[in-house]
């Protein structure tokens, strides 16, 4: 198989749907942490879907899921986990790199996902650069060729 870019007709060009890869999904029903998450993922050059419920995350996520490159969940959602949303969420995308955050001291950090390098713990409250580090991180370790910003704050 080579290298080469493929080359398209006008005909051809038509019919091929070009996917941005260059988007988060934040799952958090708090709609002033799920705003200051946007700002931040804005500020890394990323477009953001936003539900406030593991049952809309799986309705954006289906829907959207060839887009998404990280997602950022809280534990404690109306309807259920977050960490058990993003498992369900593997299933299509094993291995999507996902940002688990929460206020709670259950200790259970991302317990059910599996610890690896697409998988991190953020608990509340965090600084808005813990949360640019740590996504710029997984989005790196999740292979994605997206040219992250680099926000610089006084």
């Amino acid at each position: 198989m080579s290298d080469a870019p493929l080359a398209l007709s006008a005909a051809d060009s038509s019919a091929v749907a070009l996917v941005r890869r260059d988007a988060v999904l934040i799952i958090e029903d708090n709609e002033t942490i799920a705003g200051l998450l946007t700002t931040l993922m804005r500020l890394l050059g990323l477009r953001v879907y936003w539900a406030a419920s593991g049952a809309l995350a799986e309705k954006i996520f289906a829907q959207h899921w060839q887009e998404i490159i990280v997602v950022l969940t809280d534990c404690r959602l109306p309807d259920g986990d977050g960490r058990e949303v993003c498992l369900k969420l593997r299933e299509v995308a094993p291995h999507l790199p996902v940002l688990v955050m929460s206020g709670s001291v259950s200790g259970r950090g991302v317990d059910p996902l599996p610890q690896s390098r697409l998988v991190a713990y953020l608990p509340k409250p965090y600084a808005p650069t813990e949360v640019l580090a740590l996504v710029r991180q997984l989005v790196m370790a999740g292979g994605s060729k997206v040219a992250l910003l680099s926000p610089k704050f006084a």
